[in-house]
């Protein structure tokens, strides 16, 4: 499956703009990795990727990114079903569920749940 999400925890990396292009193609073969032209998500568990951003790049680096994916992350993790990972991900904020939470209901009941989640959802698209 292509991860549609980054991986929570992540690190947020940046390196000098000249060289940016340059970090991102030595990242090839990475999992993970999201760029936005400034900065560089991967992994916290990439280690050696982000030890090689630092001494070839002098990257300055941010750990514990990416918690709004904590979810996805979880869910990945767990095998929760494509459609109620996408689901999940759009309505964690308003569920009021920890993503433990989310991911049990998930699995005990995904034909509740995805009912659930999808009214939850349309009902966040209403406007006020």
């Amino acid at each position: 499956m292509k991860h549609e999400y980054p991986e929570y925890p992540s690190v947020s990396a940046t390196v000098d703009p000249s060289r940016y292009l340059d970090a991102i193609d030595a990242l090839k073969g990475v999992r993970q990795v999201f760029c936005d032209g400034e900065t560089i998500l991967l992994p916290e568990a990439e280690v050696q990727a982000i030890n090689m951003l630092c001494t070839r790049f002098n990257a300055s680096t941010v750990y514990g990114q990416a918690k709004e994916y904590e979810f996805a992350t979880k869910a990945r993790d767990q095998s929760v079903s494509l459609e109620l990972l996408r689901l999940g991900q759009a309505v964690h904020d308003s569920t009021g569920q920890s993503a433990e939470e989310m991911i049990r209901a998930a699995l005990e009941q995904p034909s509740a749940t995805l009912l659930a989640w999808s009214a939850l959802y349309r009902s966040s698209m209403l406007p006020n």
